[in-house]
């Protein structure tokens, strides 16, 4: 289906242009598109829309092209009544919005799918399109499998290390109570003993006396 969207737009390729990207006009290529989005693939999927500033895409996709790879899908929609469309498809949290330009990842249709790692990147009022860019980019490349299965380990590797330090903190603060409980017993104990002690010699010296 994906290569009988690029026959009716005119068979685009990854080096044309337009970055070999696909207009999404119907709702059949909607469906083809969110199908893209939702199957099972190898591949990066990228929705780019028009900005909310001008009638042109947020990013330019032959720009997008040099970033992604040339075995990326790159798809534009320029309706808003497609972009809820697909939203019902794909979900609320898989969504794309006007003025914004999104990467889904393999598995973005299962059902363990994280939405973050699936990033957007939204073209800002006044913001230079190279800015725009770049922070596609930068976001691309956070997010790739890899990258993001390593950093998924970094994670748990830190949240594994501050829970044991909060772990020693509360044992610290256990044993600073209970040796603090015992310094307290231990003065008591001492008091009792340095006042039985007195009271015997006072009762011992008025037993000498008589």
């Amino acid at each position: 289906m994906f290569q009988d969207i690029e026959h009716a737009h005119g068979g685009f390729s990854a080096g044309g242009e337009d970055g070999g990207c696909i207009s999404i006009g119907t709702r059949e290529d909607l469906c083809v598109f969110g199908a893209d989005i939702l199957g099972e693939r190898d591949y990066p999927v990228v929705g780019l829309t028009l900005s909310e500033y001008e009638r042109a895409p947020v990013l330019a996709p032959r720009e997008v092209r040099s970033v992604v790879g040339q075995r990326a899908h790159i798809y534009l929609v320029s309706e808003d009544e497609l972009l809820m469309e697909l939203s019902e498809m794909v979900g609320a949290s898989l969504k794309l919005d006007r003025g914004a330009a999104r990467v889904w990842w393999p598995g973005s249709g299962g059902s363990r799918c994280d939405p973050t790692d699936h990033p957007v990147v939204f073209a800002l009022e006044g913001e230079d399109r190279a800015e725009t860019l770049e922070d596609f980019c930068y976001q691309f490349d956070l997010t790739r499998p890899r990258v993001r299965g390593r950093i998924n380990l970094i994670e748990d590797g830190r949240a594994f290390l501050e829970h044991e330090l909060a772990r020693a903190h509360e044992l610290q603060r256990k044993l600073h109570e209970r040796l603090r409980d015992e310094q307290i017993e231990s003065h008591r104990q001492r008091t009792r003993a340095e006042l039985a002690e007195t009271r015997l010699a006072q009762t011992l010296g008025v037993a000498d006396l008589d």
